[in-house]
């Protein structure tokens, strides 16, 4: 049920940029967005930079391979701001505000919806 819910929800979204870091709920949503959608709806985003380990972005770029999708790395440089250097319990929200900040021109250059 909640499966089928989900494949509505990318059904009608037509297009989609997917966050991906090759963990198990990206992965899994990587590939029902293909089945749903086809591979030339859906793009792959994976960020790479020091703090995440070069395996998991060689596996994402494998796995995004197998499932026939366009895979773009964005460089992320959270190591060049203080709030996330400083480590305090909002690191999580720096992080992501770094890799966020791109996703919306990547979705319009792509033209996804």
């Amino acid at each position: 049920m909640k499966l089928q819910h989900l494949g509505k929800i990318l059904s009608s979204m037509e297009s989609v940029l997917v966050v991906y870091s090759g963990g198990v709920d990206s992965t899994f949503l990587l590939k029902l967005a293909s089945d749903t959608l086809g591979d030339k709806k859906v793009v792959a985003a994976t960020a790479e930079s020091l703090t995440f380990p070069s395996w998991e972005v060689n596996f994402a770029k494998k796995m995004a391979k197998n499932f026939r999708v366009k895979h773009i790395i964005i460089k992320t440089e959270e190591l060049e701001d203080p709030k996330f250097i400083n480590n305090q319990e909002d690191r999580c929200y720096w992080c992501k505000r770094e890799l966020f900040s791109q996703l919306s021109c990547i979705a319009k250059k792509e033209g996804l919806g």
